[in-house]
């Protein structure tokens, strides 16, 4: 393993899964093709992560996490840790637990929305938004976008629905269908990536965020590590099935999984296809 690998990867994010469990049936979501139990992230077992190696800890996986019952209480852990918390929810269980999500120490809140058909997930953003701003709580809130072939017409619409409702900024990303989870859900083309991504930032400036170039080791293995809802530690959120073993360790043990899979992630069959 070089030198260079060694410097470059020393990931800050801890993501954790809270649950896999969904409120949602998404036909762009992976979840549906991983043959995986349903379940829910015991909270004692969770304090036995390696919580303070990370400068944040991302509560959400393959799931909805404001399904979890201790949610709060999760959140209240990783404060305790003098750590950065955050989540991303489809917003469906938002407006039931707007107070209690506003005064649980939360940092950043990310709305998954991909589509102006989901209103009631729309509304729900807006209105914590501006609680949010009524209350003066210091958490940043996005919206997250996730593009494909059959939303592109809509995604300069939620770009603007976003930045109107006053959110932080509005994050862009590729659909991940690396799976074939569902065979109608493809990405578009390069040329036409473009043209969206330039109508999108005559919208929205330097409040939209757009997705990078693809790399290998990629953005997320750099930065993040991922650990399953039953704590087994993974290399990415889109490997859930890549066991790398018990996440409750230390970090140095958990960094040398992680650097031992990336040295040899070109050869991956999924990392190989990877374009997000």
């Amino acid at each position: 393993m070089s030198k260079l690998l060694r410097a470059l990867v020393k990931p800050s994010i801890l993501q954790v899964e809270s649950t896999n469990d969904c409120n949602l049936d998404c036909r762009i979501c992976m979840r549906r093709g991983l043959n995986r139990r349903v379940g829910y992230i015991d909270i004692d077992e969770f304090k036995k992560l390696p919580l303070e190696s990370f400068s944040e800890i991302c509560l959400h996986g393959w799931g909805e996490p404001l399904l979890h019952p201790r949610i709060l209480d999760l959140i209240s852990i990783v404060k305790k840790r003098g750590r950065k918390a955050s989540l991303s929810t489809n917003g469906l269980l938002v407006e039931k637990l707007a107070e209690e999500i506003l005064h649980s120490g939360l940092d950043e809140l990310t709305f998954g929305i991909y589509t102006l058909s989901r209103k009631r997930s729309i509304e729900a953003m807006r209105r914590l938004v501006d609680m949010r701003n009524r209350l003066g709580v210091p958490m940043t809130i996005y919206l997250d976008v996730t593009i494909f072939s059959d939303n592109v017409d809509e995604v300069p619409k939620l770009v603007k629905v976003g930045l109107e409702a006053g959110v932080d900024g509005v994050v862009l990303h590729r659909v991940f269908n690396v799976y074939g989870v569902d065979p109608s859900v493809s990405y578009i083309s390069p040329s036409a990536e473009r043209r969206l991504f330039k109508e999108v930032k005559k919208i929205g400036g330097e409040r939209v965020y757009l997705p990078t170039k693809h790399t290998t080791p990629c953005r997320v293995t750099l930065h993040t590590v991922f650990v399953t809802w039953d704590l087994r530690q993974t290399p990415c959120v889109f490997l859930p099935l890549e066991d790398l073993g018990d996440a409750r360790v230390d970090y140095a043990t958990m960094l040398s999984r992680h650097l031992s899979f990336v040295s040899r992630m070109k050869r991956h069959g999924v990392c190989s296809k990877c374009f997000w």
